[in-house]
């Protein structure tokens, strides 16, 4: 776990913005039917059009700030698991070859080989 921890030091900044982004999306997306209960309690009861267009427009926008969420949050997210996994990979390669011919064989070749991939 400590091993972890230490290739995702790197990634800080994204790894505290991915999950407030995914967040926030869920929070957009939890006043929807907020909305929605409004828009039929107050603008089909009373029969006002223009509150109904005004809360279909709201609505329109929810879903497009709660999309901008998603995607910046996926772009964190996707950003530090590469850049974790590439410094992963990286050491394990670094490892991999300073083992002698006697550890390869031990281990596998084909063994190795899986685990790089």
């Amino acid at each position: 776990m400590k091993r972890l921890l230490s290739y995702m030091k790197h990634y800080k900044k994204e790894s505290i913005l991915g999950p407030l982004f995914k967040m926030l999306e869920a929070s957009f997306e939890l006043f929807v039917p907020l909305v929605v209960a409004r828009m039929v309690d107050v603008g089909i009861h009373n029969r006002d059009v223009g509150y109904v267009i005004r809360m279909g427009g709201l609505l329109v926008l929810l879903g497009i700030i709660g999309l901008a969420c998603s995607l910046t949050a996926q772009y964190f997210a996707a950003k530090a698991s590469v850049g974790a996994a590439t410094s992963l990979r990286n050491d394990l390669f670094a490892h991999i070859g300073s083992l002698s011919y006697a550890e390869i064989d031990t281990v596998g070749t084909s063994t190795l080989i899986t685990r790089m991939t």
